[in-house]
Parts: C-alpha cells; sequence; structure tokens
C-alpha cells in the first residue's frame, strides 16, 4: 500500500513538473519568436518575418500588451511592403479595430488605403474594393485633415474615381455596341455627372446624344417582341378552358401593350432630349466629327 501511494506521488511530481517546462517553454517560444519576427522586419526580410511573429502570437499569454500591438502593426506592414495586399487587409484592419486612438493608427490607415486600391481589380471588372478604398480614403480626410498623407490619400481618391469613371464608361460602350441603347444613355449621363473630371467631355456627350437619337432602334426591336407575344396570347386566349385562365393571359396581354407604350414614350422623350442635346453640343464643341455624326444620325 506504501509503494502505491509512492508511485502515485512520483507520478503528480511528473506531470506538475511537465506542466511547469511546457509553460517555460512557451514563454521562451514567444519572445524568441518575437524577437526574431521584429529583427527579420528591420532586415527586410518580411516572409520571415510574417511567419515569426504568427508564431509569436500562439503564446500570446506570453507577450505584454505592447508587444501583441506591436507585432499586429508590424505584421500588417510586412504583409503590405511584400505586396500580399490580401493579408495586409486583415492585419491592418484588425489593428485598426483593436488599436483605433494609436499613434500608428495614422500610418495603418493609410496602408489599408492603399490596400484596397492595390486589390481593385481593372476597370474591365467590379469595383467593389474600389469603392471601399474611397470611403475610408474620405472618412481618413476627416478624422487626418493634416495628415503628412494627406496628399497622397487625395491620389488615390483621383485614381479611384477614374477606375470607376473608367468602369462606367466600359460598361456604356458594352451596351451601346450591342443596341442597348437607353441602358447606355442612363451610364452616359451618369458619367457626365458624376466623373466630369475623369472623361472626355466631348467624346461621352456625343455618345449620350448618340444613344438618345438611338433609343426609337431598340425600342423598334422591343416593341416587335412584345407585339408577337401578345399574337401569341391572344390564340392561347381562344383555347382556354376556364375563367381563371383566360383573366391571367388577360393581364399578360395587357402588360405586354403597357410595355410597347413604355418604349414609345421612351423612344420619343429620349429623341427630343438628343436634338435639344445637339444644339448645346454645337454651341460648346463646335461643328466636329462628332457633331457632323450626330447630324447623320438625325437625318437617317
Amino acid at each position: 500500500m506504501v509503494d502505491r501511494w509512492i508511485i502515485f506521488v512520483f507520478a503528480l511530481f511528473l506531470v506538475f513538473s511537465c506542466a511547469k517546462v511546457t509553460e517555460e517553454k512557451r514563454a521562451q517560444l514567444a519572445i524568441e519568436s518575437y524577437t526574431e519576427g521584429m529583427r527579420a522586419f528591420a532586415n527586410r526580410d518580411y516572409k520571415k518575418a510574417t511567419e515569426k511573429l504568427k508564431e509569436s502570437l500562439k503564446y500570446l499569454e506570453n507577450l505584454t500588451p505592447s508587444q501583441i500591438k506591436e507585432i499586429k502593426m508590424v505584421l500588417g506592414e510586412s504583409y503590405y511592403l511584400s505586396k500580399n495586399y490580401i493579408n495586409a487587409i486583415v492585419y491592418l484592419e484588425d489593428f485598426l479595430f483593436n488599436y483605433p486612438e494609436a499613434r500608428e493608427s495614422e500610418k495603418v490607415y493609410y496602408l489599408l488605403i492603399d490596400s484596397y486600391m492595390k486589390v481593385a481589380p481593372d476597370a474591365y471588372r467590379d469595383q467593389s474594393y474600389t469603392y471601399i478604398a474611397i470611403e475610408k480614403a474620405k472618412d481618413f480626410l476627416n478624422k487626418y485633415p493634416e495628415s503628412a498623407y494627406r496628399e497622397k490619400v487625395l491620389e488615390l481618391i483621383e485614381k479611384a474615381e477614374k477606375k470607376l469613371a473608367d468602369h462606367e464608361y466600359l460598361i456604356g460602350r458594352f451596351y451601346e455596341d450591342y443596341g442597348f441603347y437607353y441602358s447606355a444613355s442612363l451610364r452616359y449621363r451618369d458619367l457626365l455627372i458624376n466623373y466630369p473630371e475623369q472623361i472626355s467631355q466631348a467624346e461621352v456627350l456625343y455618345r449620350y446624344i448618340k444613344s438618345l437619337l438611338l433609343v426609337e432602334n431598340q425600342a423598334e426591336r422591343r416593341k416587335k417582341a412584345y407585339k408577337s407575344w401578345i399574337d401569341e396570347a391572344k390564340k392561347s386566349l381562344k383555347e382556354a378552358k376556364t375563367e381563371e385562365e383566360r383573366k391571367a393571359i388577360e393581364k399578360r396581354i395587357a402588360f405586354f401593350e403597357e410595355q410597347i407604350r413604355r418604349w414609345d414614350s421612351l423612344a420619343k422623350d429620349s429623341k427630343e432630349e438628343g436634338i435639344k442635346l445637339m444644339q448645346r453640343y454645337k454651341e460648346i464643341y463646335g461643328e466636329n466629327t462628332y457633331y457632323r455624326e450626330l447630324e447623320r444620325l438625325t437625318k437617317r
């Protein structure tokens, strides 16, 4: 019985000894990884810096609050400097969330805005990141009006707005090239209103007027389609077996007829607006190549 008690006590001693060693080892690893990571960052070895600093965060309880703060910032900056902008965004956002009033937040915020701009795709694709970059840039200027980064942020906003303008222009050209003139006119109108400094106003105004004049072509195609659907619906109406079925078909016919009237109205209003804008175009830009093309459209 005594032997068993001695074995039990010895086992407990081993368990607690191992636990103590493990905690000491974790503290050692935390400091070693932190030190190596910061040294690697200073030496511009950003890959090693991110590896070691992320390793140190596994032993979070053994780091001081100031060390944790420094690690989070350096991780974001390391990813930024190594052009890994997606990960940079993750860590920079994390830093700003946890330390919004920190002295370093101004620099971190600038790096975050630039990272969003860097991950934003070309003008042919979705511009969600560009919109985020502009929103954050404007918030930055409100928060840090006297910032040393002010001019750089203003340049980023200008660059972002140019990309958005190019995006809208490409969509407008797509609609125009494929005969969706009404949608094209809306895009060109928005460009003239929202991005006057980022576009060639002479060209975009020409394309806006051209699209307005050609809405009637699109309207004719749409009306032709609706009329064919009305003819089909009327045939179905003759074969309707119940009152409910007959009413459903009549509603469909009424909807198609309303769409025909809508396109008639769109074509008429668009053409009137286009002709009115032609005079303004002539006054501003003269009878240039674009204007002569518009004149040919009206005669045709």
